[in-house]
């Protein structure tokens, strides 16, 4: 910390998040793929990994739903 006079001064910027996101994967699509994925993000407000992770979480959800059907 730098100070100044009596006081410190405060970090700024963004607070560490408890549960950061620090794994990262790369994935290759056509370019109508990638403008589906940019079109529905923006037209939802959404980033792209908002998108991504809940497609991910409603295909577990489904597979759940699935497997509690047949049990």
């Amino acid at each position: 910390m730098k100070w100044e006079g009596e006081y410190a001064m405060a970090k700024m910027g963004r607070p560490k998040s408890e549960n950061p996101r620090v794994k990262s994967i790369g994935i290759r699509m056509l370019d109508e793929e990638r403008e589906k994925l940019l079109q529905y993000a923006s037209e939802h407000n959404k980033t792209i990994t908002e998108v991504v992770l809940e497609a991910v979480n409603k295909l577990y959800e489904a597979e759940e739903k699935s497997a509690k059907t047949l049990s």
